[in-house]
């Protein structure tokens, strides 16, 4: 037995060295610390984003009380639990007076729960209600 652990301890030793040039090291630290640099700023970006939006959220007719009103109703929880309030979405997307405030609603429910409004229309409602939320929103000027 201790052969093969003499043996294994002697080729360890005798392995063959890896040398990094320093160059390579700075480079390697220097874009991992400027990654990280990034990533935290666009989080703290976003974070401010949400914050701002979240503040705009009880002020009435705010692209942001539109987006809230919105996601509340795709979480609806009726007397089963489950489904979204497809009334409340018509209603809210009936009150957006026009197709720039259209815009601004979609980039605050951006801002505010980090998805794709239109996605969400989609993924929430069947196939005949999407059309209808559709044309209630082409129909804006």
């Amino acid at each position: 037995m201790a052969l093969p652990t003499a043996l294994a301890v002697q080729a360890i030793k005798n392995k063959p060295k890896v040398k990094v040039n320093s160059k390579v090291t700075t480079v390697v630290l220097s874009t991992a610390l400027g990654l990280g640099v990034f990533f935290a700023g666009r989080a703290i970006w976003r974070s401010f984003k949400r914050n701002i939006r979240e503040g705009q959220i009880l002020k009435e007719g705010n692209p942001a009380s539109f987006a809230t009103q919105l996601n509340m109703a795709f979480e609806n929880d009726n007397a089963f639990g489950w489904g979204t309030d497809e009334e409340a979405v018509y209603r809210t997307l009936e009150q957006i007076p026009n197709t720039s405030m259209m815009r601004r609603v979609q980039r605050a429910y951006k801002d505010l729960f980090g998805k794709n409004l239109a996605s969400d229309l989609k993924n929430e409602l069947s196939t005949q209600e999407f059309a209808i939320a559709q044309e209630i929103i082409h129909a804006k000027r």
